[in-house]
């Protein structure tokens, strides 16, 4: 074993043998409301990636996974001092079966209850993250948002080329010629176009079917739209896609005020401590960090071949 390794697993060991002492470790996600008294709006956030979620060294979440929020929405449904729900977004979209969780979710939640949901979003709302704000009663966006990128795809990476010229090949022992399909080793057959081609228009159809009970257009006023672009804030409202630009406080301000409540409760999410924080730049370091190619193959593992609700 090398020593820097060596010194980085020696100081780790100490540090958690401290934290078990002294009990730092966080112990839960959600704050409890048990004590808590009175009527309250609460704040969910979709940002970054859907479907990419982060965890510290203890397996908190620090980022909101959609299993996560789910067991959010089923919290405050139940609980009759909340009062309605607010959607901060800030994303690009993301994986389709995270986006539809979420999205139903937040149907399941507004039919249970009554309750409005407010959505706003603050740079970007693109695909997922739209499929995600039509579930609101009213959706709002500041000025220099983009919107809309409503649309799906399956992106594909081929190095077969390359591989051939590296003197290397790879060979799938398989049931069916369309077992391992949309590997990277081999280039699709139209058969396999086709396949894949059938499982996009299903999930973009169904993000046409969400859009156009939420938003009320026809469905071929909505294709017209829907072209996989995304809008400007003004375009957005000229399209119908948003009911207004507003800034993100000025937006939650006016549905404090339209409930007459202005208390606001947000799941609680763990911070990274100090102790995940040395441990992280110990690996870094020390280790050298993940290298390019680990994570460029990190990456094609989770996106290759896969459906997304991606701008």
């Amino acid at each position: 074993m090398k020593t820097k390794q060596f010194i980085t697993i020696l100081i780790s060991c100490l540090l958690i043998l401290v934290i078990g002492i002294t009990g730092v470790s966080k112990s839960g996600f959600f704050g409890s409301k048990e004590s808590y008294i009175g009527s309250y709006i609460s704040v969910i956030w979709i940002s970054g990636t859907i479907g990419n979620v982060t965890y510290d060294i203890w397996g908190n979440e620090t980022s909101l996974s959609s299993f996560t929020i789910c067991d959010y929405l089923d919290q405050i449904a139940a609980d009759r001092h909340n009062k309605g729900l607010f959607i901060e977004i800030d994303s690009p979209g993301g994986s389709v079966y995270d986006s539809d969780k979420i999205y139903q979710a937040l149907m399941e939640y507004k039919e249970n209850t009554g309750r409005p949901i407010v959505a706003a979003c603050l740079s970007t709302m693109c695909s997922g993250a739209y499929y995600i704000a039509s579930a609101a009663d009213e959706i709002y966006a500041e000025r220099t948002a983009d919107v809309g990128s409503i649309g799906v795809y399956i992106e594909m990476m081929d190095v077969s080329e390359l591989a051939a010229k590296l003197g290397v090949k790879v060979d799938y022992i398989r049931s069916s010629e369309n077992k391992a399909m949309g590997n990277m080793y081999n280039e699709l057959t139209q058969e396999q176009r086709d396949i894949y081609q059938s499982i996009i228009d299903e999930h973009y159809e169904r993000f046409l079917d969400i859009v156009q009970k939420s938003r009320g257009y026809d469905r071929e006023t909505l294709r017209k739209i829907a072209d996989g672009r995304s809008y400007t804030a003004t375009q957005a409202i000229e399209n119908g896609l948003i009911d207004g630009i507003k800034e993100y406080d000025d937006a939650l301000s006016d549905f404090e005020d339209k409930l007459g409540v202005y208390t606001i409760l947000y799941p609680e999410v763990a911070e990274e401590d100090i102790i995940s924080a040395i441990l992280r730049r110990l690996n870094i370091g020390l280790l050298g960090g993940t290298s390019e190619i680990e994570e460029l193959k990190e990456l094609l593992e989770k996106t290759n071949g896969k459906a997304m609700y991606h701008d």
